[in-house]
């Protein structure tokens, strides 16, 4: 006995609290693996836009001195050299280490003059010079958009582009002013606050030219044997989070990355990555913690049951050996139980029992609502399921849900009509079920052939929910919500007082919020274009008795206009 109730007393203590551990452990797990991977995507997003503004403002800078030295050329008719080594020698800007500016003869003016540009840089700005010029030759406009960029180059391990602007006075080309910007200062600038991650970028071809902690790899590494490079390089201009295999040198084993990367405007790729188990290293920490405390509890619970187990097995046994006594007709057995549960003080239990029967009553009520909560929470989920097919109708069910029980309320009607009408109306689409995905996804009018399928879906709805005993109150409203009130609707051509109540309301309903609704095909109405088309529909496709309930609820404040939804989000609506 005692065995048995330490384990009883054991699974009650641990069951609730590894269920509810579970739980949070699954749920955590999720939300803190998508946080990580939204916060390396927007660390992503964020350097590249860095780039993208430092770059800008350095050709915003040169665009604007070719501009002022095509003003003194021609305000003097020429170009001196001394006023342009002035210029030149004027740009504090340490982004810029070097400042050349070449006539068409070949003449050069450079800032600083003493600096001496490494070799492999000379063909970098004779590009550049010859790109300027085609562009004026192509009789471009000359502005920020003109000042052309290169690629990277690396400069002993570190990483350059060169600028160009052309300088052009009344129309004519004076020459090419081009220059040498450190990209490593730019790129130390926007990586100042990396998280911990490793942040590096690569030009078009895959190659690296800037790093920040990435000790094992060298700048100018062919990186297209990483798997988020070469998937960069596979659809440029997209951006993603994604879990990949690399091994960051020969000597290191292949691990597994969490990598994010977002595209520069010159078309760099700047990427953000993690080792996976460093990144989910919090999840990791959090299921130790709570396998912990689990044991823990487990540990303060066999305690516990322990005690209580022997407490109460000792005057249970006394109870089964006085039962026992009873069964064979010894009525004049007594037990004397001290026991701080009473369990011996069986000729005082009728007033407990009430106690008990009034409790059970009460658990009884609560399990009926919980089944009914329950019943709804699965409506709701179906609903939504149905909608989500469309990410134009999503939360389609529930707005209509909302505006019919309101009409049905204003209409006058009972409680249990009102019920049976919030029910049916969460599930007025259900048969869109059996739709196939390319018919109601159709981005665009359907066919007479589409348009036929589609309107089966009251029918396959109703079919749905025939078995079910009691839904079959409902079936009105899920066939037919679509039939006209002077006939020709559908499935079944059904007018006037004909048509069940409750498919009136809910056609009213629907109809509404269709017009209210953005579509692939049609802008959503105002709500007060919805309600004048309602009215004019009043008598021929409505019940103009159900209109006029609608109308009354709607000058009463029950409908107010949210802001448009963006397509596939549902917006909330009051009523």
């Amino acid at each position: 006995m005692v065995y048995l109730l330490l384990a009883v007393f054991s699974f009650v203590a641990l069951a609730p609290l590894a269920s509810v551990a579970w739980k949070l452990i699954d749920g955590n797990r999720e939300a803190l693996k998508t946080s990580h991977q939204e916060r390396q995507l927007l660390l992503a997003s964020m350097v590249a836009r860095g780039v993208d503004i430092h770059v800008e403002a350095l050709r915003g800078q040169l665009a604007h001195l070719a501009a002022t030295l095509a003003r003194s050329a021609a305000r003097t008719g020429h170009l001196d050299r001394e006023e342009i080594q002035a210029v030149l020698d004027g740009v504090a800007d340490e982004r810029l280490v070097y400042l050349r500016f070449t006539d068409l003869r070949g003449g050069a003016i450079a800032s600083p003059p003493s600096l001496r540009l490494p070799r492999e840089l000379e063909p970098a700005f004779l590009a550049a010079f010859r790109s300027a010029a085609e562009r004026l030759a192509e009789r471009r406009a000359v502005d920020v958009a003109a000042v052309t960029v290169s690629e990277p180059i690396l400069v002993k391990a570190r990483a350059t582009v060169v600028l160009s602007a052309p300088v052009v006075e009344r129309g004519t080309i004076r020459g090419v002013l081009c220059a040498l910007v450190d990209l490593q200062r730019v790129w130390e600038a926007v990586t100042s606050e990396r998280g911990g991650y490793a942040v590096f970028a690569i030009d078009k071809k895959g190659r690296l030219f800037a790093a920040t902690g990435l000790p094992e790899v060298e700048v100018g590494r062919d990186m297209t044997d990483s798997g988020i490079v070469k998937r960069f390089l596979e659809s440029p201009g997209a951006t993603e989070t994604v879990p990949f295999e690399w091994s960051p040198g020969r000597a290191s084993p292949t691990e597994r990355y969490l990598g994010s990367y977002d595209v520069a405007r010159e078309g760099w790729g700047v990427f953000v990555q993690g080792r996976e188990r460093q990144v989910y290293s919090a999840v990791a920490s959090m299921i130790q913690r709570t396998l912990q405390w689990a044991l823990l509890a487990l540990a303060c619970a066999l305690f516990a049951a322990a005690i209580f187990a022997r407490m109460l097995a000792d005057p249970i046994k006394k109870l089964a050996e006085a039962s026992r006594a009873y069964a064979q007709g010894d009525f004049s057995t007594r037990v004397r139980v001290q026991s701080l549960t009473e369990v011996g003080d069986l000729a005082d239990t009728f007033n407990r029992m009430a106690a008990e029967l009034e409790e059970l009553i009460r658990r009884l009520r609560l399990a009926a609502e919980e089944n009914n909560e329950l019943f709804l929470g699965t409506a709701r989920a179906l609903a939504s399921a149905i909608d989500a097919k469309d990410p134009y109708t999503r939360g389609h069910s529930v707005r209509v849900n909302r505006y019919s029980v309101i009409l049905a309320r204003y209409h006058g009607l009972a409680e249990s009509e009102i019920r049976d009408i919030h029910v049916a109306s969460l599930l007025h689409d259900v048969g869109k079920i059996g739709v196939d995905d390319a018919i109601l996804k159709k981005p665009g009018h359907l066919t007479p052939e589409e348009y036929e399928v589609m309107k089966q879906h009251t029918v396959i709805g109703a079919n749905i929910m025939a078995p079910i005993r009691k839904m079959q109150r409902l079936l009105p409203g899920l066939r037919s919500h679509h039939e006209r009130w002077t006939g020709g609707g559908y499935p079944d051509g059904t007018a006037g007082d004909a048509i069940p109540l409750m498919a009136r309301i809910i056609a009213v309903a629907d109809s509404f919020d269709a017009m209210t609704t953005d579509r692939p095909y049609q802008k959503g109405m105002t709500f007060e274009q919805a309600l004048a088309r309602v009215n004019e529909l009043k008598g021929t496709a409505f019940d103009e008795r159900i209109v006029e309930s609608f109308n009354r609820a709607y000058r009463a404040g029950e409908f107010r206009q949210d802001p448009k939804p963006t397509p596939g989000v549902p917006a909330p609506v009051t009523a």
